[in-house]
């Protein structure tokens, strides 16, 4: 891998020297240049995401990440069951490695042209944004488009912003954030801060010396983070009074954990992307997993409190708690301990409710209403949700940096010379990715409830934690079975498929809006089984279809319009013959 790029007008010479600069505009990669394995990659993930997207085109957008709905049985059940471990969140995150591939190709390649790429990649992204939105309201509320193009920005500044730059950024989000608290300031302000990080930890050389080792000074402010939270947990086996601070000790060893990886990983600079991406993956989830295996145990013992001050109010109902009593409960200060449980119960209560409430309106719109009715509530659900992709951003960035180091290590363009690489991806991250989620599927057996303690959380970020290692151990399979003799090899028969992705993402959502939906043949509530056989149906005439387009033509017609406003002129379409 090459050290970081830059362009010469975004660059912060101080922390990155002696880099390329570029002057021409790049231009589309040619078809004799493109990355087979990619495309094959990228068709297979896009069958996984079709299993898994199809499920909320029956089901309530709110579901997602629940779990399996509650009563299946039969084919239904091994359907969703299959689907719930061996697919979700394995193939997303497949999707994200490809587009930090991406990212990486057209980087590499506008690099050797000595081409300029930060200005087209920037239309790029706004194309997909907008591509985004309008999938979101018009057609399905499940898009992932939006999602990647906020990433992507983020992951544009995390290369090349200048540092100054980046720290007058955040410190006026974070000024913003404190003086109009909404989703929108606070989820600028957490994507900013996660890029700092990112970028002080893959663009400085910053640290101090100690016996010989240099250690980051990423690792020096992690460790100083962990004493405090280490000494702060031992307040609660010495202050009984304190017992809730008992739960720091998890936190400060996790942190202290990742300090020491921190200062022994930094080096060397070429692995920093792949080291970065899928540490700060894990350590997400290895919190989640962290936390809530701190809930289940209770050491603090707060639920235990809870739960004895709830025994002695077994009249208060906090369904018919009102709004104008909540408010108040809420104004109020110094709070009693029961008066902070009512307020926890009722909070609940009034969250459940308003989302079952939504929850029937989509189900009524979307069974039996118009069209226009359908893009109202979706326009709603964007304006209400769209803020909290700056804060999930994080994920999708750690996604793409892996991709990225696929590509920058030369991984990806000679994936031949790599193959043991990837046959240990298939043979042991895959087993072991799904066998977490499986795992923690014996764990999560029964129907979730609002119980703190709940196992079924527990449960969740093990197969969150599962789904990296699965997703590299798919690359890895396919791969593979690209590179085998026998009949494995066959799985070439994705590439076109795979190279109209993005035209193949989008008619998915028409289709399944037209099967469906109320305004199309209104069959919303379809079985889980029944809808596996849709996806087998729909993709094989995808399939088909991509075959005989590329045949005709040179991209897709959303690629080509998506190339269009990317390099800002129109490229030829139509393959031309003698």
């Amino acid at each position: 891998m090459e050290p970081i790029p830059a362009n010469a007008e975004l660059i912060d010479t101080s922390m990155d020297r002696n880099l390329p600069q570029t002057t021409q505009v790049f231009t589309p990669v040619a078809a004799n240049e493109r990355i087979q394995a990619l495309d094959v990659i990228r068709g297979f993930a896009l069958i996984g995401i079709f299993l898994m997207n199809i499920e909320f085109f029956n089901r309530v957008i709110s579901d997602i990440g629940q779990g399996m709905p509650v009563g299946l049985t039969g084919a239904d059940w091994l359907a969703s069951y299959f689907i719930a471990y061996f697919v979700a969140g394995k193939f997303w995150t497949i999707f994200s490695l490809l587009f930090g591939m991406g990212f990486a190709v057209m980087l590499t390649r506008s690099e050797a042209k000595g081409q300029k790429f930060i200005v087209p990649y920037l239309r790029r992204i706004f194309a997909l944004a907008v591509f985004g939105i309008c999938h979101h309201i018009l057609i399905w509320p499940g898009d992932i488009l939006f999602s990647y193009a906020v990433a992507a920005l983020g992951l544009v500044m995390i290369l090349f912003m200048p540092v100054k730059w980046l720290l007058a950024s955040l410190a006026a989000a974070v000024s913003l954030a404190i003086a109009w608290q909404n989703n929108l300031t606070s989820g600028v302000a957490v994507m900013l801060s996660a890029v700092a990080l990112f970028v002080f930890y893959l663009r400085s050389e910053r640290g101090i010396r100690i016996r010989g080792f240099k250690v980051h000074g990423l690792a020096i402010i992690l460790f100083i983070a962990a004493t405090l939270m280490l000494l702060t947990g031992v307040f609660g086996f010495v202050i009984p009074a304190q017992a809730k601070l008992k739960g720091f000790l998890f936190s400060g060893a996790l942190v202290l954990i990742l300090a020491y990886l921190v200062a022994k990983y930094h080096q060397p600079a070429e692995k920093r992307s792949l080291r970065l991406g899928a540490g700060a993956y894990l350590l997400l989830f290895a919190s989640m997993s962290v936390g809530t295996a701190s809930q289940i145990w209770d050491w603090g013992g707060n639920i235990a409190k809870r739960e004895a001050i709830i025994a002695t109010m077994p009249e208060f109902d906090a369904t018919k708690v009102t709004q104008a009593e909540l408010k108040t409960l809420r104004a109020k200060k110094d709070k009693s301990e029961k008066e902070e449980v009512m307020l926890s119960l009722a909070e609940n209560a009034s969250y459940e409710a308003k989302k079952a409430k939504n929850d029937e309106k989509e189900r009524r719109v979307l069974s039996t209403g118009s069209y226009w009715e359908a893009v109202k509530l979706r326009a709603i659900h964007f304006s209400e949700h769209s803020a909290n992709e700056l804060n999930t951003s994080f994920l999708f960035i750690a996604m793409f940096l892996i991709g990225y180091w696929f590509v920058r290590s030369g991984v990806m363009d000679n994936t031949s010379a790599h193959l043991p690489m990837f046959k240990r991806l298939a043979l042991i991250a895959l087993p072991l990715g799904i066998g977490m989620g499986i795992a923690g599927s014996l764990l999560a057996v029964r129907a979730t409830s609002n119980n703190e303690s709940d196992i079924f959380y527990f449960a969740e970020s093990l197969l969150y934690i599962g789904n990296l290692p699965a997703c590299l151990g798919y690359v890895g399979l396919m791969v593979v079975m690209l590179h085998s003799q026998g009949p494995f090899a066959k799985v070439k028969v994705l590439a076109p498929y795979g190279r109209m992705a993005l035209t193949n993402y989008l008619s998915q959502s028409v289709i399944c809006s037209a099967i469906f939906y109320a305004y199309g043949l209104g069959l919303y509530g379809m079985p889980r089984a029944q809808q596996v056989l849709v996806v087998v149906v729909v993709v094989t005439l995808q399939v088909l279809f991509s075959h005989w387009w590329l045949s005709k033509f040179l991209y897709g017609p959303m690629e080509w319009l998506w190339r269009a406003i990317t390099y800002w002129k129109l490229p030829r379409f139509k393959i031309e013959t003698l």
